[in-house]
C-alpha cells in the first residue's frame, strides 16, 4: 500500500506537469501567422437601416456598408441592385469585422466586366458573449430573422427569386444555420457560409439554454435537410476530391428534403485558432468543409479573429461569391439558385478543380517539341522561354512503373498538364501531338510560402493506359515568359515509394525509421499511418536532408484523414534552420468499427528533387499534450467536482482533536487516490448501462482510459493547490480580504463586524440575504455574496482559533517549565521513604503493592485526559468547510456567464433567462442550515453519505463531462444532502 501510495503521488505530479507543459506548448509552438491584413480604399461607412418591430431589440442594429462616398446611403429610400450578403458576428464580435470582407468586394467589382457587385450588411450584437451564456442565442436569432425580411423586401421590387448569402464568424454561423429552422426563412437563403463555427456541438457546455438550442437546431434540420455522417467504408482519402455522398440525392430537387437547395459550406481556422478547435467546425448537415491551410491560394492557418481579416481567404470567399452570382437584364445582381453549379464551384474554389474539362487544344508541329524516355528528370530555364516548350512522356512504360509525379515551377493558373495520342510529321520526323485534352483536375497546387508557385501531379499510369485506349503520351507544356520556369518528374514503383507505419505506444521512446535514404531525384512518398485514431494522439514526422545541392530547399506534406471530409492540411518545410519535422493528428474520433489498417491516415511527402532524404517517426508528445489540453480541457470542472465529493465523504466522518497540530491544517485529506477508483469504476459501469438500457445513456465519450486518468489527476493536484492556497488566503491574508469587501460594499469597520457576527451567531440570516439577493438580481451575485462572507467567516473562525491554540500550548509550556523543580522534590521524597521503609524493614510484597498502587493512579490521570479532547466540530472542522467553500467557488463559475449576462442586460431592461437560479437557491439554503447546525456534527449514519457521494461522483464522470451545466443539479445534491443529514441527525437526537 505504501508502494501504491508514493506511485500515486509521482502519477499525479506528473499528471500536473505534463498538463502545464502542455498549456505553454499551445501558446509557445504554433505556427507564425502568415495572412496578410486587409486595407480599405476609402472611408469605411455604416449606414443604419430601420427594421420592422426593432423596438423589441434595443441594443441591436443592421447596418449597410459602402465605402469612400460623402453622402449618406440609405438603402429604404434607393434602388439596391447588388446581390445582398448578411455578415453574422459571433462571440463577443463586432458589426465593424464586416469591413475586410465587404472592402475585397467592393473592390473586386470595381473591375469586374459583367456589372457583378454585392451589397453587404453586417448586424451589431452589441458584442455578446454568445458562446458562454445561451440565452443570447434565441434574441440573436429572432432579430436576424427581422433582419432577413427587412433586406429581402428591399430586393423583391425588381427580383421575385432575391436570396441571400449569409455569412457567419464563430458563433455567427451557428446562427446562420439556425435560420433554417424555419421553412419560410428557410427558402429565401441561398448559401450559408461559416467561418470557425462550433456547428454540431459547442466548444464549452456551460448552460442548459446553450444545450437546447443546439439541440433544438440539429432536431429541426434532422427533418429538413439530409444529413451526412462517415461510415466504416468512408475513405475520402482513395478519392480525387470531396465528393459528399448527398450530392446524388440532389439530382433531383422533388425527391431531396426541403432545404436541401441550401448551399452550406463549412470552413475552420487550422492549428492556430485555438479557441475552436478543428473538429468542430464541420457539421452533418454541411455541402463542403474545407481548412483555410488546404484552400488554394490561401493554403495557410489562420487564428480565431484573423479569419475576418486574412487578405488571403478574404479573396477566396469573394471569387466565389462572384462565381455564383449573375446579372439580370435590368442589371440588377442576384445569386443563383441552381445548387449543383453552385456546390461544383465551391468545390473549385474551396478545394481543388473537380470537373474534368471536355475541350480539346489544338497544337501545331512548329512548336518546340521535345520527347523524353528518362524514368527521372530536372529541367530549369533559368532566363524564361521565348515560346512555349512542350515535353512528351511516353505512357507505354515497363508495367512495374505504375505512376507518374510531375511537378511545375511558375507555371502559374494556366493549363500545363494534357493527355494526347502522338504521330510523327511526315516532313520533319516530328514526334508531336496534335490535339490534346487537358488534365488539370488532376492537379494540386502546393502551398510555397511566397515563393514560385508550384503545382504538382500524381498519375496512375496503367489507370491512364486502361481508361484512354488512344493516348499515347503525357503532355507538359511550359508557357513562355522571362521568370526562371522548369519542371521535374518521377516515375516510380508505388511498392517502393508507399510505406506503412505504425502508431508508436506513448510509452515507446525510440525513434524509428521509415526511410533510410531516398534517391535523388524523387518527388513523391507517401506514408501509410495505421492506430491513429484518437484526437490527443500525434506522430512526429522527421524529414532530414542528407545532402543538397542548394541549402534553400522545399518540402510539402499533405496530411489526408479519410473519415474526416474536408480536414486536408498542409505543411512546408523551406530550410535547414527551420526544424525539419511535421506532427500528424486527426481532427475527430474515428467511427465506430472503422479500421485503420484497412482505411489509413496518409501523409503525402512532395520532396525537392535536389536533395536526398531521411525520413524517420516517433511519438509526438509535445503535440500530443498540447492536444490533449486543446480537447479535453472542458472536462476539468467535473473532475475537479469529483475530486472534491470523495474528500467531502472522507471528511464527514473524520474529525481532528481540538488543540492538535493536525487540526490546523484545513488541506488535510486533499492528496488522495480513491477518486482514482471512481474513474475506472466508470468505464465499467458504462458499458452496464449500455447494455441493460435502464438509465439514460451517458455521454457519448469514447476516448482513452488514460486520458480521464491523466485529466483527473491533474484535477487533484489542482484541488490540493486550491486548498493549500484557501489556507493560505485564511491564515496570512484574511485581513486584506476583509478590507478588500468592506471597501467593495462600502461599509464601515464597525458595521461589517457586526454583520459578520450576526451572520456566524445567527446564520438563517446569512441564507435570507444572499437567497434574497440571486431572487432580486441573479444567482452568481448572490452565490458571489455568500462566497465572500463565508470566506470571511472562515477567516475570522480560523484566526480565533489559532490565538485559542497558542495561548493554550504557550500556558502548557509555562506549566511545564514551573512544575519541573516541584517535581524534582517529589522525586527527593520519594527516595527519602524508600530509605526509611528499608530502614523499617518493610516486606517486598508491600512495595510490590505501593507501585501497582501509584500505575493505577497514572492510568486513571489519562482516561481523565482522554475524557477532556473533544473533536472539532462547527467551523472548527476547517477541512469540511474548505472543502464546501472550493464547491461554492465552482458554483460560482459555472454561473459567472449568466451573471455577465445579467450585468449587460439590467441597463436596456432585457429580461433574460437564468439558468442557475434554482439550484444555486437550494445550495444557499442548504449552506445556511449545514451553518446554523453548527455542521460537521459527530453524528451516526455516515456510511450512507459515503454511498450517496460515490454515486454522486459517478453520475459526475458519466453525465456531466461535456454539459458541464449539469455540475449545478451535483452540486445542489450534495449541499442538499449534507445539510439533510445533518438536521435529521440533530432532529433524531433531541426528540430520544
Amino acid at each position: 500500500m505504501f508502494m501504491f501510495r508514493n506511485c500515486v503521488v509521482l502519477l499525479v505530479i506528473g499528471s500536473i506537469c505534463c498538463f502545464i507543459y502542455g498549456i505553454i506548448n499551445l501558446y509557445v509552438d504554433v505556427e507564425p501567422n502568415a495572412c496578410r491584413m486587409t486595407y480599405m480604399f476609402g472611408q469605411p461607412m455604416f449606414s443604419r437601416v430601420r427594421t420592422k418591430n426593432g423596438e423589441l431589440f434595443p441594443n441591436y442594429r443592421l447596418f449597410y456598408y459602402y465605402e469612400g462616398v460623402r453622402d449618406p446611403v440609405d438603402p429604404l429610400t434607393r434602388r439596391m441592385t447588388g446581390a445582398p450578403v448578411i455578415f453574422v458576428p459571433g462571440n463577443s464580435g463586432s458589426y465593424k469585422q464586416v469591413r475586410s470582407l465587404a472592402s475585397v468586394a467592393l473592390r473586386k467589382a470595381l473591375s469586374n466586366e459583367a456589372g457583378i457587385h454585392l451589397d453587404f450588411y453586417t448586424i451589431d450584437y452589441d458584442e455578446e458573449l454568445s458562446a458562454l451564456y445561451g440565452g443570447y442565442l434565441y434574441h440573436q436569432r429572432r432579430y436576424l430573422e427581422l433582419c432577413i425580411r427587412t433586406i429581402l423586401s428591399l430586393y423583391k421590387v425588381h427580383s421575385e427569386q432575391s436570396s441571400i448569402v449569409l455569412i457567419g464568424h464563430s458563433m455567427g454561423g451557428k446562427l446562420a444555420q439556425s435560420v433554417l429552422t424555419d421553412l419560410k426563412i428557410g427558402q429565401h437563403i441561398n448559401t450559408i457560409i461559416s467561418i470557425s463555427t462550433p456547428l454540431d456541438q459547442p466548444v464549452v457546455n456551460l448552460d442548459a439554454q446553450l444545450n437546447a438550442f443546439y439541440a433544438q437546431t440539429d432536431s429541426a434540420l434532422s427533418k429538413t435537410r439530409t444529413a451526412t455522417l462517415p461510415t466504416t467504408r468512408t475513405n475520402v482519402c482513395n478519392s480525387l476530391h470531396q465528393k459528399p455522398p448527398n450530392v446524388q440525392k440532389m439530382a433531383l430537387q422533388e425527391t431531396s428534403a426541403k432545404l436541401d437547395n441550401v448551399l452550406i459550406i463549412s470552413t475552420g481556422g487550422g492549428n492556430r485558432d485555438l479557441l475552436v478547435r478543428p473538429g468542430l467546425t464541420a457539421s452533418k448537415f454541411n455541402d463542403l468543409h474545407a481548412m483555410t491551410s488546404a484552400i488554394p491560394r490561401v493554403s495557410l492557418s489562420c487564428d480565431h479573429l484573423s479569419a475576418v481579416w486574412c487578405l488571403q481567404f478574404m479573396q477566396a470567399i469573394n471569387s466565389f461569391l462572384f462565381s455564383i452570382a449573375q446579372v439580370r437584364d435590368d442589371r440588377s445582381v442576384i445569386f443563383g439558385i441552381e445548387k449543383q453549379r453552385n456546390l461544383q464551384l465551391a468545390l473549385s474554389h474551396f478545394v481543388k478543380p473537380t470537373t474534368r474539362p471536355h475541350h480539346t487544344m489544338s497544337l501545331s508541329v512548329a512548336n518546340n517539341w521535345n520527347e523524353e524516355r528518362r524514368l527521372v528528370i530536372n529541367k530549369y530555364f533559368a532566363n524564361g522561354l521565348k515560346t512555349s516548350f512542350f515535353e512528351l512522356i511516353g505512357l507505354k512504360r515497363h508495367k512495374r512503373y505504375k505512376k507518374l509525379a510531375i511537378e511545375t515551377l511558375n507555371v502559374g493558373e494556366s493549363e500545363w498538364l494534357f493527355g494526347c495520342t502522338a504521330q510523327i510529321h511526315k516532313e520533319t520526323g516530328q514526334t508531336y501531338c496534335e490535339k490534346a485534352t487537358p488534365l488539370i483536375h488532376l492537379v494540386q497546387r502546393l502551398p510555397n510560402r511566397e515563393r514560385e508557385p508550384r503545382s504538382i501531379a500524381v498519375l496512375d499510369l496503367h489507370n491512364l493506359r486502361n481508361t484512354y485506349l488512344e493516348w499515347t503520351h503525357v503532355l507538359v507544356r511550359l508557357p513562355a515568359g522571362s521568370g526562371h520556369i522548369g519542371y521535374n518528374l518521377d516515375i516510380y514503383d508505388p511498392r517502393e515509394r508507399y510505406v506503412n507505419i505504425r502508431l508508436p505506444r506513448w510509452y515507446s521512446f525510440a525513434r524509428k525509421v521509415a526511410v533510410n535514404e531516398t534517391l535523388q531525384g524523387t518527388l513523391h512518398y507517401r506514408l501509410h499511418i495505421s492506430d491513429l485514431f484518437d484526437p490527443y494522439q500525434s506522430l512526429r514526422v522527421i524529414i532530414e536532408p542528407l545532402q543538397c545541392l542548394n541549402p534553400q530547399y522545399r518540402v510539402t506534406a499533405r496530411l489526408c484523414v479519410p473519415w474526416a471530409a474536408g480536414f486536408e492540411r498542409f505543411q512546408t518545410l523551406t530550410s535547414p534552420e527551420e526544424k525539419p519535422q511535421l506532427y500528424a493528428n486527426v481532427p475527430t474520433l474515428l467511427p465506430k468499427y472503422y479500421n485503420t489498417t484497412l482505411n489509413p491516415v496518409t501523409i503525402d511527402l512532395y520532396l525537392d528533387p535536389i536533395c536526398r532524404y531521411r525520413i524517420s517517426y516517433e511519438y509526438g508528445y509535445s503535440s500530443a499534450l498540447s492536444r490533449l489540453v486543446l480537447e479535453f480541457y472542458g472536462w476539468l470542472p467535473a473532475h475537479l467536482t469529483c475530486v472534491l465529493l470523495i474528500v467531502l465523504r472522507k471528511q464527514v466522518s473524520t474529525y481532528q482533536e481540538v488543540g492538535s497540530f493536525r487540526s490546523l491544517k484545513p488541506y488535510t485529506g486533499f492528496l488522495q487516490y480513491t477518486s482514482l477508483y471512481v474513474v475506472t469504476a466508470c468505464r465499467l459501469l458504462k458499458k452496464l448501462i449500455l447494455s441493460s438500457r435502464v438509465l439514460p445513456a451517458p455521454e457519448p465519450l469514447d476516448y482513452s482510459i488514460n486520458v480521464s486518468i491523466l485529466i483527473h489527476c491533474a484535477a487533484i493536484a489542482i484541488t490540493s493547490v486550491a486548498a493549500l492556497a484557501t489556507w493560505l488566503a485564511l491564515s496570512l491574508y484574511g485581513n486584506a480580504f476583509y478590507r478588500l469587501a468592506m471597501r467593495l460594499t462600502r461599509h464601515s469597520q464597525g458595521s461589517s463586524n457586526i454583520l459578520i457576527s450576526v451572520m456566524t451567531h445567527l446564520p438563517i440570516t446569512y441564507g435570507i440575504l444572499t437567497i434574497a439577493t440571486a431572487i432580486g438580481t441573479c444567482s452568481g451575485v448572490g452565490l458571489l455574496l455568500a462566497f465572500v462572507f463565508y470566506f470571511l467567516m472562515l477567516s475570522n473562525a480560523y484566526k480565533d482559533y489559532l490565538e485559542d491554540f497558542l495561548w493554550q500550548k504557550a500556558a502548557k509550556l509555562v506549566r511545564g517549565t514551573l512544575g519541573e523543580p516541584a517535581a524534582t522534590g517529589a522525586r527527593s521524597q520519594e527516595t527519602g521513604d524508600i530509605l526509611s521503609a528499608m530502614d523499617d524493614g518493610h516486606s517486598d510484597d508491600d512495595k510490590q503493592q505501593q507501585q501497582e498502587d501509584e500505575e493505577e493512579e497514572m492510568e486513571a490521570a489519562q482516561k481523565g485526559n482522554g475524557a477532556d479532547s473533544e473533536p472539532c466540530l462547527g467551523l472548527q472542522n476547517f477541512p469540511f468547510h474548505v472543502t464546501l467553500l472550493l464547491m461554492l467557488l465552482i458554483q460560482l463559475l459555472l454561473n459567472a456567464p449568466s451573471t455577465l449576462a445579467w450585468v449587460r442586460s439590467r441597463r436596456l431592461g432585457i429580461d433574460l433567462p437564468d439558468p442557475g437560479l434554482q439550484p444555486s437557491i437550494v445550495i444557499l439554503v442548504s449552506l445556511s442550515l449545514l451553518l446554523q447546525f453548527r455542521a460537521p456534527q459527530k453524528c451516526s449514519g455516515h456510511w450512507m453519505i459515503s454511498i450517496l457521494l460515490y454515486v454522486l461522483a459517478g453520475i459526475v464522470l458519466l453525465y456531466c463531462q461535456a454539459a458541464i451545466y449539469r455540475l449545478n443539479f451535483v452540486f445542489a445534491g450534495a449541499f442538499a444532502l449534507l445539510s439533510a443529514h445533518q438536521g435529521l441527525w440533530i432532529l433524531w437526537h433531541r426528540l430520544a
